[in-house]
């Protein structure tokens, strides 16, 4: 083999992605004149022109052929089937393309398949296709510039996806065998999988080095949650400096990504020469694009791969994946000067962060296309905020940022002063302050799967927040925005996924999406009393079409970005500048449309991201965790509340019967675990007449008959599935879908109109008995439909219509009491995962859940009895919702004080036998006997403040009652809080010794000295 051949060849397979030995390019190059001529007899064209016609254009098809075998490069020919090239070159000729320069555009129904073909060089042609791909979707798409640069062609395959016949045939198997061999080092069984779910027109077309590849890119798609991107270069190209790009995104429709790319190619001055590009379905539950393409520098230069233009287009494709394409913002990428795709993005984030805020004080002036008006067109403005940023966060930037943040902050504020708009000023205002106030952000880090920042809680006005929290994370990605919000250090709450249906929906949900996430984390500090970590609460809105799954695995990846510590610096990413300075731990949990399989990837995630509170970062796993709905936690704790409720009532009697309402449905988390607990407790005294979920409702005024509830919870079906024919014969009974106007209004309305004792709303969106609805609980003679509510769900109602109901004098356990037990569970979740092993925790699993079960149970009661007590001392003139506050607000100030006098400590002190026993006191028995020494020597020194602080505090307080930590001085709290711990262990030491004494009576003892034996001796103390 000449040395020519050999650069040929290794062109072929390095670029081409041709291996010569596997597949011969002169087999599907070499198709004579004749053979093509013969074929142009047959199509479909020719059937429709006169041969008087066909002669004519025989002549410059006689030219046209030649040179169309000629040009187009050995990939197209192998990909592209022979009757699709026949077509192509009659298109040619009659569309006049190289004649006369016309762009043609054809859309073959019978085929299913796009052809779009320009003239003019390489860049001028592509970038006339590109604009027109958005239109189109199709599962494959190939877009070729001949050699000579004088034309492209684009096909965009539009047939159904099938991977029926994929690897029939002699011809078939032969090459799955070769492109397996290519994948030999990866798991046979993934390999297999990855080559079962691909398109039969994929497998059929594509080399073995690109469906080899394609299982590259999904591969790494699939584990690092952002666009794959490999680079392969080849200095010896006989034809011109080229080089290769494979591209794999996640959830990304091929012609969207194509026209994105060839954007970005020029943008850069690099063209895309040809790209063949297939969609992959249904892998793992996701789909994938897959794309390989040629490109090289627009001046024919040779490439270098280390150039500014090459970094800022492996940036903006790594970038691809995660950023909203075809709206507003947009067009910011085109005209004579356009911006990065990054760039756009951070445009994108201030806009959505202003009208998010600004919203606030009027939701006409600050509406969505409002804001994003004002800033698209504010050229100047823009320049010298993204330069600010940049100055702020560039890790690359060379000289004094503080200088050059000043300067452009000085040039931001000249803009200002130019502006007569006030809405306008508003809203660049707002954007400015967004920037100023990021404390750290993944925008400079290649690899992402969302854009991400911290935030300082200060940019909140004290007008609308008047308390604020410790952190605020605000993420943007495609289809979706999102928040995490804490209210202290160590803090813990569920990550919502909230998706409407519509474009107005999701509008609102956008408009309210920090109210939203903000009130439920204030709520979960609030709930979060009995345990070390505060409240916080995630929630992301995904626009309508957009991906659930896609939108929970690119916020939580983005949100590692800015707290993953690189195990041996211990610190960030280096692309991340880092004004926040602290670790930050952060522990998530289960809310809506969060399902087992996202609760899952979030771990699995994490440690393959080696975040060092990786099996603790997210709670309710179906394994190594206390799954919420399996054990169905947070409705034992509501129910202990119930039972009060019932015992105050005086509907506890063995022959006392009761009603019950509820919202959410028996395939809930809350309300079907209640529904099951209900029955378990009370059987038949119980009958539950109203039911209404998200799809329909259920009423029946003799109660909802038993063994039909209990089925649709173990089947975990909606109230809809309800059986008419377990209906009692009451005529008022029914069930009904929310398919219509009236149907929805009936389910709406439900929860209100219907009479019972006990209403439960165990489900159901924030807020939604508010001022202007309330009164409709009312029945007619102005008394409530039901004597109790005990909450279920969180913030179902606002603040005021609570109030108002609780005048009318409805008895009210709030949501920050009645549900709390599910975050407990959390946090002893969390204790698990940071002190043992998966394995370790499945051998006591069984025995550790009954144990947290049992403490739920326990601090459930303890608050509860506290509530009624205090409520009967005040007279009734202090409502039950009044003191839920009142007693997360003084255990949580007692919380504070005493956290801030334990940190004070060292780590020998805290070590100590006093505060080793407050550890091991509020852990569950069996870990204690088990990894006392890992309880010390595992969780993180802030944990084990943030858990001595909640026991010593929550002890307190339930012991003492209310009111009397408001006389005290902190140091006294502190004090009084420890002399408990002293009392508490004194009396372990007498009951230990009781147990081994021969002392009559010795079990009545110890229950007395259990009973109030700590609260006399630690009384004592503290009147000293």
């Amino acid at each position: 083999m000449s040395p020519g051949q050999q650069v040929r060849e290794g062109w072929l397979k390095e670029v081409e992605l041709l291996d010569p030995a596997v597949e011969p390019t002169a087999v599907h190059s070499g198709a004579s004149l004749e053979a093509i001529l013969k074929g142009l007899g047959g199509s479909a064209l020719q059937d429709e022109l006169t041969q008087n016609v066909f002669q004519e254009l025989k002549k410059e098809l006689e030219i046209v052929v030649p040179w169309f075998l000629g040009q187009m490069p050995p990939l197209y020919h192998f990909i592209t089937p022979l009757g699709q090239k026949i077509d192509t070159i009659l298109e040619i000729v009659a569309g006049k393309v190289l004649t006369e320069e016309q762009t043609v555009e054809r859309v073959d129904t019978k085929d299913e398949r796009v052809t779009i073909i320009a003239p003019g060089s390489s860049a001028a042609a592509t970038s006339r296709i590109a604009p027109r791909l958005g239109k189109y979707q199709g599962k494959q798409l190939t877009l070729v510039s001949s050699v000579d640069g004088k034309m492209a062609v684009c096909h965009i395959s539009q047939r159904a996806y099938s991977t029926e016949k994929a690897w029939e045939g002699t011809v078939q198997e032969k090459k799955r065998d070769l492109v397996s061999g290519l994948l030999k080092s990866h798991p046979a069984q993934d390999v297999s999988d990855y080559l079962q779910a691909i398109d039969a027109d994929f497998a059929n077309l594509a080399t073995t080095r690109m469906i080899a590849l394609g299982y590259e890119a999904i591969n790494y798609c699939q584990d690092n949650e952002n666009s794959y991107v490999h680079l392969t270069t080849v200095q010896d190209d006989p034809i011109e400096h080229r080089y290769r790009v494979d591209v794999g995104l996640k959830g990304f429709p091929a012609t969207a990504a194509v026209e994105n790319i060839v954007s970005i190619f020029a943008r850069y001055n690099q063209v895309v020469r040809r790209v063949f590009v297939n969609e992959v379905h249904k892998l793992k539950g996701d789909s994938f694009t897959v794309l390989s393409l040629v490109a090289s520098q627009s001046d024919g230069k040779a490439f270098d791969e280390e150039s500014v233009s090459w970094s800022r287009v492996l940036k903006a494709l790594k970038s691809l994946s995660y950023v909203d394409h075809g709206d507003e913002f947009s067009a910011l990428m085109q005209g004579p000067a356009p911006r990065s795709l990054n760039e756009t993005n951070l445009i994108r984030a201030m806009a959505n962060w202003s009208h998010i805020f600004l919203s606030k004080s009027n939701p006409y002036y600050y509406a969505q296309d409002r804001v994003a008006k004002s800033l698209v067109k504010a050229d100047s403005f823009l320049d010298s905020a993204v330069a600010y940023f940049r100055a702020k966060f560039d890790p690359r930037l060379e000289g004094d940022r503080k200088t050059k943040m000043a300067e452009h902050n000085k040039a931001v504020e000249a803009t200002f002063l130019e502006m007569s708009d006030e809405v306008e000023k508003s809203i660049l205002r707002e954007s400015f302050s967004f920037v100023r106030n990021i404390l750290k952000t993944n925008y400079f880090v290649v690899s992402k799967g969302a854009l991400t920042f911290r935030m300082d809680p200060c940019i909140l006005n004290k007008q609308h927040y008047p308390d604020v929290p410790y952190g605020i994370f605000f993420m943007i990605g495609r289809d979706f925005r999102g928040f995490q919000v804490r209210y202290r250090d160590i803090a813990r709450g569920g990550v919502r996924v909230v998706m409407p249906r519509t474009k107005p929906d999701y509008d609102s949900a956008l408009a309210g999406l920090f109210d939203e996430v903000n009130g439920l984390a204030s709520a979960q500090q609030l709930k979060n009393k009995d345990i070390p970590e505060g409240g916080s609460k995630a929630v992301f809105v995904v626009r309508p079409g957009g991906n659930r799954h896609l939108a929970v695995k690119s916020a939580i990846s983005g949100l590692l970005d800015l707290i993953t510590l690189d195990p041996k610096t211990g610190k960030l990413h280096p692309q991340i500048v880092d004004y926040f300075g602290q670790e930050e731990i952060i522990y998530l949990g289960p809310d809506e449309n969060m399902t087992d399989d996202l609760i899952v990837w979030t771990i699995e995630h994490a440690l393959f991201r080696q975040y060092k509170y990786a099996y603790a970062f997210m709670s309710s796993k179906p394994d190594f965790g206390i799954n919420h709905k399996t054990y169905g936690v947070t409705s034992e704790g509501l129910n202990v509340y119930l039972d009060n409720v019932l015992g105050y009532l005086r509907l506890k009697g063995p022959n006392s019967t009761f009603r019950v309402k509820m919202t959410g449905g028996p395939d809930g988390d809350v309300a079907g675990n209640e529904l099951k607990i209900l029955h378990r407790e009370y059987g038949e005294r119980c009958r539950v007449v109203a039911i209404a979920d998200g799809l329909g409702c259920a009423f029946d005024p003799s109660g909802l008959a038993w063994p039909e509830l209990l089925r649709l919870v173990e089947e975990n079906l909606s109230i809809v599935e309800f059986s008419k024919l377990a209906l009692s014969k009451d005529t008022k009974s029914f069930v009904l879908a929310a398919d219509s106007k009236e149907n929805t209004k009936t389910r709406d309305n439900l929860y209100a109109s219907v009479e019972a004792e006990i209403f439960i709303p165990a489900g159901g969106r924030p807020f939604t008995v508010k001022e202007s609805n309330w009164h409709l609980f009312l029945k007619s003679d102005g008394k409530p439909s039901s004597q109790a509510i005990v909450e279920g769900a969180n913030i179902f109602f606002t603040p005021e219509a609570r109030k108002k109901l609780v005048d009318s004098g409805v008895v009210v356990i709030k949501d920050s009491s009645a549900n709390k037990a599910g975050v407990i569970c959390s946090s002893y979740e969390i204790i698990a995962c940071l002190t043992l092993s998966p394995a370790e925790f499945a051998a006591l699993k069984s025995e550790y859940v009954a144990q947290v079960i049992s403490i739920l149970h326990e601090k459930a009661d303890n608050e509860a009895k506290l509530l009624f007590r205090e409520w009967q001392i005040s007279g009734g003139d202090v409502s039950l919702v009044d003191l839920s506050y009142e007693v997360s607000k003084e255990i949580n100030y007692a919380k504070d004080v005493v956290r801030e006098h334990l940190d004070r400590l060292t780590d020998d002190e805290l070590n100590s036998e006093k505060y080793s026993f407050i550890l091991y006191q509020h852990c569950p028995s069996i870990l204690v006997e088990k990894y006392r020494d890992r309880i010390q020597n595992r969780l993180p020194r802030a944990h084990k403040i943030a858990i001595m602080s909640a026991y010593m505090a929550s002890h307190l307080v339930y012991k003492e009652g209310l009111g009397w930590l408001n006389e005290l001085e902190p140091a006294e709290v502190y004090r009084i809080a420890l002399s408990y711990i002293d009392a508490e262990q004194t009396v372990e030491n007498l009951v230990s010794d009781l147990l081994n004494s021969g002392v009559k009576d010795k079990e009545k003892i110890i229950s007395v000295l259990k009973g109030a034996g700590a609260k006399h001796l630690a009384s004592a103390v503290s009147k000293a």
